[in-house]
């Protein structure tokens, strides 16, 4: 997991593979801010944008979720929002596995294995302008309050991971 800021990238960048380098430079350059939700090709089969609102929810109504294909970049551009974040292992039940149909798979909450002071996870706390890598075996669980709901407005960026070399 990479956590950034979308302000410190020019001096930063260099220590992103080039894949997530491409992918954040899509969003400083290309304007995505701005456009209507939705999804936007950024190269044919290895890269896309999911430009998304929503309402954020109690964390602990969320689910932990992972990818197996694609990297995810996630960039806040409005509001703020809680991401629950641990690394997989197998102590963790899947709930719901769509990796075949959608690359994404559910786990069970099971809050015991986020223990503070643990080293089991991590919350992140996001505002406009910072953004997070999660790769396949970064567990997060997105969409979550900081204080109360909040409308947020936020860029995902998928990468094959091909692109990264996994």
């Amino acid at each position: 997991m990479i956590l950034g800021d979308i302000r410190n990238l020019e001096q930063e960048k260099h220590l992103y593979p080039s894949a997530v380098r491409r992918g954040l430079d899509y969003i400083r350059l290309r304007q995505l801010e701005d456009a209507p939700p939705g999804k936007y090709e950024l190269e044919s089969g290895g890269m896309y944008a999911l430009v998304q609102e929503y309402a954020t929810q109690p964390i602990s109504g969320q689910q932990f979720e992972s990818h197996h294909s694609y990297i995810d970049i996630q960039y806040l551009v409005s509001g703020e929002e809680r991401i629950g974040w641990r690394r997989y292992d197998d102590r963790l039940k899947i709930s719901l596995n769509r990796l075949r149909e959608d690359d994404i798979q559910f786990y069970e909450d099971n809050s015991s294995l986020m223990g503070a002071g643990h080293g089991e996870g991590s919350e992140l706390i996001m505002a406009p302008g910072l953004f997070a890598v999660f790769f396949p075996t970064d567990l997060h669980r997105p969409c979550g309050h900081v204080h109360s709901e909040s409308r947020i407005r936020k860029i995902v960026i998928k990468i094959h991971r091909r692109l990264v070399g996994l």
